[in-house]
């Protein structure tokens, strides 16, 4: 049967400016690269890769979900596909690094979606294509210009039995939303815990009294001798994948913890902002 490999957009990309701006850029640069190689061929709606189980590129960046082929086999040996991966992979890093998952069967790693899902969106490429332009609310819901009054719009603060507070959908909120980009309270590198109390209390100084009271009112299951670093250890999410830096957040820090997450968190680097996308629907409620 062979072993596929190939790269999943973790979550998918929505059809905000952000989003559309970033794709765009990446796919001119993709027909720059291949302009002259006769295996790729660029059709109407799409970029087509004459090699392995032809892997294919859409022009609108919402429609796209994984891009991939079998890799072992004749066919796949005889035309390279596995290189086409290789490269088509790092460029596509290049714009949207977090949200490359890149996997390959022969070292037991899988893809983020079910076969089902890919083909309903490879399907879609040959479909004409879609008004880019949403409405304004739409635009709160799967756009990148995320306005200040989101979560009045797409979630409410409640408590959780059981969980304290958390974030409830008001909406259906479609995969690839994004429903938060929120900057920190603060951040701090990580320390000893009593360097990190001293540290975490010279900025709690700084801050305006809101800002204090929403650090304070986040959870903390070390309470003790340290109830300011408990406080942002217990919270605390790193500042990028590999960061030493971790950051506090007065709503991002309320959203609980699934073994099953139906959302997806990263830092922009750009906007040093957190940002939280759907990975699948959430149902309102």
């Amino acid at each position: 049967m062979g072993c596929d490999a190939g790269f999943d957009m973790v979550p998918p990309l929505s059809k905000g400016v952000e989003d559309r701006e970033k794709w765009a850029q990446f796919i001119e640069e993709v027909k720059n690269i291949f302009a002259s190689d006769e295996k790729v061929e660029f059709k109407r709606n799409y970029i087509n890769f004459n090699a392995g189980e032809h892997p294919k590129l859409p022009f609108q960046g919402h429609k796209f979900l994984r891009f991939s082929s079998k890799i072992t086999g004749s066919n796949a040996s005889a035309t390279g596909v596995e290189h086409y991966i290789e490269m088509v992979t790092e460029m596509t890093k290049k714009y949207f690094r977090p949200r490359v998952y890149y996997w390959n069967e022969l070292y037991d790693r899988h893809g983020k979606y079910s076969w089902t899902e890919v083909n309903a969106s490879l399907d879609s490429y040959e479909a004409p294509p879609e008004a880019e332009e949403p409405t304004e609310l739409m635009t709160s819901l799967t756009g990148n210009d995320t306005p200040k009054n989101l979560e009045a719009l797409i979630f409410e603060i409640k408590e959780v039995p059981g969980k304290g507070k958390g974030l409830i959908a008001c909406v259906d909120i479609p995969a690839g939303t994004r429903i938060l980009c929120e900057k920190p309270i603060f951040t701090a590198q990580a320390r000893s815990r009593e360097e990190l109390e001293q540290l975490i209390a010279m900025k709690l100084r700084t801050l305006t009294k809101s800002s204090q009271r929403q650090f304070l009112s986040l959870h903390n299951k070390s309470p003790g001798k340290y109830p300011f670093s408990g406080i942002f250890k217990t919270n605390a999410l790193p500042c990028g994948p590999d960061s030493q830096i971790g950051a506090v957040y007065p709503t991002v820090c309320l959203i609980n913890h699934s073994c099953l997450p139906n959302a997806h968190n990263n830092w922009n680097t750009s906007k040093e902002h957190e940002t939280i996308h759907a990975t699948r629907p959430i149902k309102k409620g």
